[in-house]
């Protein structure tokens, strides 16, 4: 059985209808990441995350997240670099096992009539996402492999949020049973899970990946995603591009 977290960097959201623009601070790009391993290796997912934070002296239940606060966390700025670096070597480890869907957010508001909203940008990002999991599934196990997968998301937590998360359900339901034009999803369980990532070392593990891919893209520093770059899904000649990475406009 294989589980796979996801999470995201940047918005998908802040469109100007009337203006036909992204607004004021807005990012350019929305990234959703997923983390894919084998279920018989979150445990020592577990471990190692733990030994990374005690390391820079955090507690076992600190939740550490890419866009948190240094000085939130009483480190110093290095430190913090570092205990980045030291978070995504452990996820390089697993090779084939990150995935990063990039929306390019103009364009896809401008030139595609079923993204309306900040949902349907996301929505449409899981279903490519799904695709990428499940062909690489089929790289491992074989075109009629059947073993199941199973999808953890962070949960939201205010009565907005929980509307997107009802609508991400339906949408991960409409995409489990239609798949898409290349590939269908036999392999997905029966229901997206949402968790609290503070309880979910898998998720703070997307939740690096997702960052360090996103600030490559928008801000163009590719300082740590060298270092994730080993864990990218890749084609057998090596390439990322369509394959781990995709990005859509």
């Amino acid at each position: 059985m294989y589980i796979v977290f996801i999470d995201e960097s940047g918005q998908p959201g802040g469109w100007n209808k009337e203006e036909k623009c992204l607004t004021k601070n807005s990012s350019k790009f929305f990234t959703l990441s997923g983390f894919m391993i084998n279920a018989d290796e979150i445990l020592n997912i577990e471990t190692k995350f733990r030994d990374i934070k005690i390391k820079y002296g955090l507690k076992e239940s600190c939740e550490v997240k890419w866009s948190c606060s240094y000085s939130k966390l009483g480190l110093n700025f290095e430190q913090y670099r570092n205990m980045k670096q030291d978070i995504i070597e452990m996820i390089a480890q697993y090779k084939n096992s990150v995935i990063g869907i990039i929306m390019d957010k103009e364009s896809c508001y401008k030139n595609r009539k079923d993204i309306r909203n900040h949902n349907d940008l996301y929505a449409f990002a899981l279903n490519i996402l799904m695709e990428r999991v499940c062909m690489e599934i089929t790289d491992r196990e074989g075109k009629d492999a059947m073993t199941p997968a199973l999808m953890f998301t962070d949960s939201r937590k205010n009565d907005n949020n929980n509307r997107l998360d009802k609508e991400l359900q339906i949408s991960y339901f409409r995409a489990r049973s239609l798949g898409t034009h290349y590939i269908k999803f036999p392999n997905f369980c029966e229901s997206l899970v949402f968790i609290d990532s503070n309880y979910s070392c898998g998720i703070q593990c997307a939740d690096f990946c997702a960052g360090a891919i996103h600030k490559k893209i928008e801000m163009e520093d590719d300082e740590l995603y060298n270092f994730l770059f080993p864990a990218i899904r890749k084609n057998k000649l090596g390439n990322i591009f369509g394959y781990g990475i995709k990005i859509y406009k």
